[in-house]
């Protein structure tokens, strides 16, 4: 995978790019990770131009001014400003986490330009009841109050790698690969965290089941699922509830945890690159 940048305007989104040819695989990393995440699964899909992105506020694309958030729907706008620029007019959309479900609400909302979905330990769009709402809406505004912008603190490396894996169910060897592309260093070395803080504040209003449902039935192709059997996210489950979304789906159960791309590589690769090849 080669460093890339591509030009949104007025800002760069940075990307690992295969720069092979074929169908293009948009891939789209996790909260809080970056596209270091889904270089594993480059080796698989050798046969496409697979370019993971740095979604705006991660690894190395730009942070959104002082005043502006990271709205989930934002990234829909990213994701299709991108795509224009490129002059792609159908696509494979391949996400991990808050990626996957990025790749599922991209592919409701312009069914006409995505040809089919990968989506890793997702299914469909986080909700919550629209009773929440001012709840919601009150935690999000104080979330924003307090996180301004990255204080100019020394991280370390091995430190930031343990706590990371000590709040989550990652590998000590994925979290460094990830953390290592969410820094950044100055001319004596030192590291320093290149990801925005705001990334961390609270959503302004999560879509409530029935969005998400009429959101999902729009998606017109076929539907790739990983569960991970050990993940927090219990899509397996979830899977069987949204199941009938989905005009085309298939689940498919992987042993380990939520980071399973990066665990179980050889057997979640090889599983995408029959689903991608069959499309």
């Amino acid at each position: 995978m080669i460093e890339t940048a591509f030009s949104l305007g007025n800002t760069t989104l940075s990307a690992l790019d295969n720069q092979g040819s074929g169908r293009v695989i948009i891939g789209l990393h996790g909260f809080l990770d970056n596209a270091a995440s889904l270089a594993p699964l480059a080796p698989y899909l050798r046969d496409s131009r697979f370019i993971a992105l740095d979604l705006p506020g991660h690894g190395r694309s730009f942070h959104r001014p002082h005043g502006a958030h990271y709205h989930q729907m934002d990234y829909l706008q990213d994701i299709y400003t991108f795509i224009q620029k490129q002059g792609f007019e159908h696509v494979i959309m391949l996400g991990h986490s808050l990626g996957g479900v990025l790749a599922t609400l991209y592919a409701a909302v312009f069914p006409e330009q995505v040809t089919g979905v990968v989506s890793i330990d997702a299914c469909g769009p986080l909700t919550m009841a629209e009773s929440s709402s001012a709840e919601q809406i009150n935690a999000s505004i104080r979330s924003r109050y307090k996180k301004v912008r990255n204080k100019l603190q020394v991280v370390n490396l091995n430190d930031a790698v343990k706590a990371r894996c000590a709040i989550t169910d990652i590998q000590a060897e994925h979290a460094r690969l990830i953390i290592e592309r969410n820094l950044t260093q100055d001319a004596s070395g030192h590291c320093f965290w290149a990801s925005d803080p705001k990334l961390r504040t609270r959503s302004t209003l999560r879509l409530t089941e029935a969005q998400a449902e009429a959101l999902m039935r729009n998606i017109n192709c076929p539907v790739w699922i990983g569960a991970a059997s050990k993940s927090f996210k219990e899509i397996n489950a979830l899977y069987k509830n949204r199941k009938t979304w989905f005009s085309n789906s298939q689940r498919h159960t992987f042993e380990g945890g939520h980071h399973i791309h990066m665990e179980k590589t050889d057997e979640v690769g090889s599983s995408i690159r029959q689903f991608v090849e069959q499309l």
